[in-house]
């Protein structure tokens, strides 16, 4: 089990808890202090288990550096991914190494689950829903299926150091990366169709809620594969992989409004929503909703948001009605 951490002492120990907790219990837990200055290499010490040690990078070179390091000095023939500020539930492990034992076909190599999705902003837990493929899951990565974190993943080592792991260029999405040279390469997925991850978001400063990290890294991932996606599929199913990377991205610059406008910070709020109208005419649903909510204030665009949705239930409930 690899945990990249980097100054996230406040979460750090719920992760190792959730992975000493769990029901498989052969595993080694490394976790790799990427340059933390607050107290890491301290939380990992606490935990008296022998399982538990702490690799130490002297500088901050990235979550991607940081796994890379992991899978190198990885004892085991399967590698788990846990983020710092993810947890797992029980049987995570138990149920993904029983899926890949029992796999006949011998090009599975990765495994992944279904997560839950706590929102700290919200304080509500939700399944973060998205489609489950197995086999030969190419074409899907392709066309725009992405698993929301690398806490769902356990993959075969020998794998990892083929592909060359965690490419360090890109700030964030080398996860996405990784999971398309893998099912390039042959490797085949297989999923345990069930919730066993909780990926927190709006917990603090995080790669995915920085839109300028996501459009750089983004622009990397386009430079690397749109000559594949075009190649491999077609002009229009690679316009349609860029608008669903920059809707993401103007999906987080909305995070920034809602927040600022929780906040108070109307100003803030307001330079936010001008960094997503650069962004046009990528995503305008989103651009709308943020000009509305700053405009409006939480409140009303809360009720107004809650008005829309009962007339639109309301509407499916009257055509249900008059269908024969």
């Amino acid at each position: 089990v690899v945990i990249p951490t980097y100054n996230r002492v406040h979460v750090l120990g719920r992760a190792i808890k959730s992975v000493l907790a769990q029901s498989f219990p052969d595993f080694e837990c490394i976790v790799v202090d990427d340059g933390s200055t607050d107290g890491t290499v301290e939380v990992v010490e606490s935990f008296q288990d022998p399982r538990v040690r702490c690799v130490r990078l002297a500088t901050n070179g990235g979550v991607s550096r940081a796994r890379n390091e992991g899978i190198q000095v990885a004892r085991g023939e399967l590698v788990a991914f846990l983020d710092s500020d993810d947890e797992w539930l029980p049987r995570k492990l138990e149920l993904q190494v029983a899926r890949l034992r029992e796999s006949e076909d011998a090009r599975t190599t990765v495994a992944y689950c279904a997560a839950y999705k706590y929102d700290e902003f919200r304080n509500r837990m939700g399944i973060h829903g998205g489609a489950i493929y197995e086999g030969d899951v190419f074409d899907p990565l392709l066309t725009g299926w992405y698993p929301p974190t690398a806490s769902l993943f356990i993959v075969k080592r020998s794998s990892l150091l083929d592909v060359g792991g965690f490419d360090e260029g890109l700030a964030c999405a080398e996860d996405y990366d990784l999971w398309l040279r893998l099912a390039q390469t042959a490797n085949h997925f297989v999923a345990v169709n069930v919730a066993l991850a909780i990926k927190h978001e709006n917990i603090g400063p995080q790669l995915s809620s920085d839109p300028a990290t996501r459009l750089a890294g983004s622009r990397v991932l386009e430079r690397k594969w749109r000559g594949v996606i075009r190649h491999h599929l077609a002009p229009a199913a690679y316009r349609r992989w860029k608008a669903k990377r920059y809707d993401e991205i103007q999906s987080t610059h909305f995070r920034r409004v809602r927040q600022a406008v929780a906040h108070g910070q109307r100003m803030a709020a307001w330079r936010y929503w001008l960094a997503m109208c650069r962004l046009l005419p990528w995503s305008r649903r989103n651009v709308i909703h943020a000009l509305a909510l700053v405009t409006l204030g939480q409140g009303a665009y809360g009720a107004l948001a809650r008005a829309k949705e009962a007339f639109l239930k309301a509407r499916r409930g009257d055509e249900a009605g008059s269908r024969p």
